[in-house]
């Protein structure tokens, strides 16, 4: 299946009977791959961290201002931005997209890499990329918000676009939800959002009625030790041990205790104790 993704929108809009196949046009075309190829530029090489978007937030919400008819809110939940495009009577579509980066070096060896650092909530500065396409996914965004407000005589509802905030810390949706996101704006009757894939070719969609991403929770645990030498661990209680007791554990809730066809994954993505070779820490 071949769509752009302002069609796909559409579907789920009330569309007039006699609606025409929408105008692609070679010279549409070729502005939005210079206007909005610079976009994803800019945006690839400035990523920020979770709850740390100010930038990349204020760079959408211009840019989504400068569509005739929108009306832009900005610090929803944090950083989020929500932006309602209103065109008659017709269901409420919501649109998607995540816009925080990852605390990775990028060594991707493309021609545009970020060579971002910035401070994340942690307090601890590190490299940031968008190693998991959240500039590709508001770019993406931008573009369909202008082609349904230049085909605007083509269907009839409303709008709103979210551009949510620390997806990758999984709070951000939450902080919209709890700041009104619901109550504040119009309620949506179809929600929709996307994310790039490097498996499928180019240009290609995918969609399934059964589950194609799922939610997820962060755990943070800390296992307390009694500290000691490593040459005398009889002396105390290794935390390390203990926690990677844990670490092999958990995964047998996946192997063990779910069924065979129901989805789940955990992952240990940190690992943290100790400070020296031979010293039992006190907690990991």
């Amino acid at each position: 299946m071949r769509r752009t993704a302002a069609s796909i929108v559409a579907l789920c809009l009330a569309l007039p009977a006699a609606a025409a196949k929408p105008d692609y046009s070679q010279a549409i075309a070729d502005d939005y791959q210079k206007s909005l190829g610079a976009l994803w530029d800019h945006f690839h090489r400035n990523p920020e961290l979770s709850y740390r978007e100010t930038q990349t937030a204020a760079r959408m919400a211009k840019e989504l201002r400068a569509i005739p008819g929108m009306q832009v809110t900005e610090g929803v939940g944090g950083t989020g931005v929500v932006a309602v495009l209103r065109n008659g009577d017709g269901p409420t579509v919501l649109v998607r997209a995540d816009m925080d980066g990852l605390p990775l070096e990028e060594r991707s060896g493309v021609a545009n890499p970020s060579k971002a650092r910035q401070v994340g909530i942690d307090g601890v500065e590190m490299p940031v990329m968008h190693a998991c396409g959240h500039d590709v996914h508001i770019t993406s965004q931008l573009a369909t918000a202008r082609q349904l407000a230049r085909l605007r005589q083509r269907w009839r509802g409303t709008v709103v676009f979210i551009v949510q905030p620390a997806e990758e810390r999984f709070g951000g949706a939450s902080a919209m939800l709890a700041d009104g996101l619901y109550t504040r704006f119009p309620k949506p009757d179809y929600a929709l959002a996307m994310h790039v894939v490097t498996g499928l070719p180019t240009g290609t969609i995918s969609a399934s009625e059964a589950v194609q991403y799922s939610s997820a929770d962060n755990v943070d645990i800390t296992v307390f030790g009694v500290g000691t030498h490593g040459a005398a661990p009889q002396f105390g209680r290794d935390p390390v041990y203990i926690a990677a007791q844990i670490v092999v554990a958990l995964q047998s809730l996946i192997s063990r205790e779910k069924g065979p066809l129901e989805p789940g994954v955990i992952t240990v993505g940190a690992f943290h104790a100790g400070a020296k070779h031979n010293i039992i820490s006190e907690r990991a």
